[in-house]
């Protein structure tokens, strides 16, 4: 596994729809809410209208201004992208990614060692304030797999500062 602080960005504005959950990260490794939203999202969106690509998928962690441990809860979405939140249907939610200043750091490897990314980041103090991260899955169907690429956007006004001045 590898990972990378890629950049600086600039992120147009993303509409998702999609699922939420609002648990703690011990909750959700101990039950898999997640993996059991994601599961659900890959069953049931074809009855999703105004895609733009069917291999991807984001989670966006919502964070409370409370100090975050493995057991405060926070709110967890996990989405596709569509072009306008036109037709939605009833049991599925709509957010919005804000355009804006993004740090990038790319994930490369397996799903389930992203921990050492996300410590990666705390350790090189990018965004211990943020109030949220998106993970864009860029092929959900194969994130168990070494070759395996997750993108992770961190809002740049939440983040503290970033090795090598970005």
């Amino acid at each position: 596994m590898t990972m990378h602080v890629v950049q600086k960005i600039e992120l147009n504005e993303k509409k998702l729809v999609g699922y939420t959950v609002t648990a703690s990260l011990n909750r959700d490794l101990e039950e898999g809410l997640v993996l059991q939203l994601r599961q659900s999202l890959l069953e049931k969106r074809h009855k999703i209208a105004n895609q733009l690509d069917s291999e991807e998928m984001f989670l966006v962690q919502v964070y409370t201004d409370e100090e975050w441990t493995r057991d405060v809860p926070f709110e967890s979405i996990v989405a596709i992208e569509v072009s306008d939140h036109a037709d939605i249907p009833e049991d599925f939610i709509r957010y919005t990614i804000p355009s804006g200043c993004y740090f990038l750091i790319t994930h490369r490897g397996p799903e389930s060692e992203i921990g050492a990314t996300y410590d990666f980041i705390r350790e090189q103090g990018i965004g211990s304030t943020r109030a949220m991260d998106v993970e864009h899955w860029v092929n959900v169907s194969n994130l168990d797999r070494a070759e395996s690429k997750i993108n992770i956007y961190i809002p740049k006004d939440g983040a503290d500062s970033l090795v090598g001045g970005l």
